[in-house]
């Protein structure tokens, strides 16, 4: 029996653990991606770039407001496809917040 509560207990940690702080993202890869099957231009990259960190700025700031519920949800959706993205994560987190509360604030 005490196997037994400890792995629940450890499953516990951890899930606190994964949405305790805001997951570290490597964007470069999504972001080179994203704009070489756009443009030629390569300045588009740096943009994405700068949105990338400009939305971790952002759910850095309200990632306590969340619930650890929808931090774990939007953390997993914003890597479905593989390619991270911090605008995902902060898009997922804020329309969670407005459905929960009737609208947009």
């Amino acid at each position: 029996m005490m196997p037994v509560i400890a792995v629940a207990l450890f499953g516990a940690t951890l899930a606190v653990t994964v949405t305790e702080h805001v997951p570290n993202f490597d964007i470069r890869p999504s972001c080179h991606a994203a704009t070489s099957l756009m443009t030629l231009d390569p300045k588009r990259e740096a943009r994405c770039i700068d949105d990338e960190a400009t939305a971790r700025t952002e759910v850095t700031k309200q990632w306590a407001s969340f619930s650890a519920t929808e931090r774990q949800r939007c953390t997993a959706e914003a890597q479905l496809n593989g390619m991270p993205s911090y605008v995902d994560l902060l898009e997922c987190l804020t329309l969670g917040r407005e459905a929960k509360a009737g609208g947009p604030n």
